[in-house]
């Protein structure tokens, strides 16, 4: 008889670069794997400001409360970014990063992070600032990712490929454990 395996709990975190399809496949991954999508805070932030605002760092401070808040006893879903994206973000913009980004990256729960390549076409929003370091800036999130000692894989690919890899990448990873 086959071992059914339980299924654990999951959190899984789209992460890259700017215009690299995190929202896309965040929403493909929630329907193939029944699960719900946290939407990524800092869009909904900055919508939500009036024309010509500028974020300073009080906002991704802010952002960071709002991002903990939304995980608070978090399991079995799908995060649109998460703190490791407001810590590259600030460090971009503002130099060191303030102890209260690492603190909350320290009280997160255990998650998966799904890294994902700038090879699809930059689609312009008013809201993006980086159309010409995307790569830069991948290989950033690739290196903060080693250096946290962080569980994640590189999606690749357009359309239904992309959507391929990310599954074939949660497979392999949780293969003692059921996903979708």
């Amino acid at each position: 008889m086959a071992k059914k395996h339980a299924r654990r709990d999951v959190i899984i975190v789209l992460t890259g670069p700017e215009s690299c399809g995190k929202t896309q496949l965040a929403e493909q991954l929630s329907v193939r794997l029944s699960l719900p999508v946290v939407a990524e805070h800092a869009r909904n932030y900055l919508q939500s400001m009036p024309p010509g605002w500028q974020y300073k760092p009080s906002d991704l401070i802010a952002l960071v409360k709002l991002q903990q808040a939304s995980e608070e006893g978090a399991h079995n879903l799908i995060l649109d970014t998460d703190l490791l994206t407001l810590i590259i973000w600030w460090r971009e913009k503002y130099g060191p990063v303030p102890a209260v980004f690492q603190d909350a990256m320290q009280c997160q729960s255990p998650r998966h992070y799904l890294l994902c390549a700038p090879d699809i076409v930059w689609q312009p929003d008013p809201l993006r600032e980086n159309p010409r370091d995307r790569e830069r800036l991948f290989e950033i999130y690739q290196h903060e990712l080693r250096v946290r000692d962080l569980p994640f894989d590189v999606v690749h690919g357009i359309g239904q490929k992309r959507l391929d890899c990310a599954i074939a990448a949660l497979e392999k990873r949780t293969s003692n454990r059921t996903i979708g």
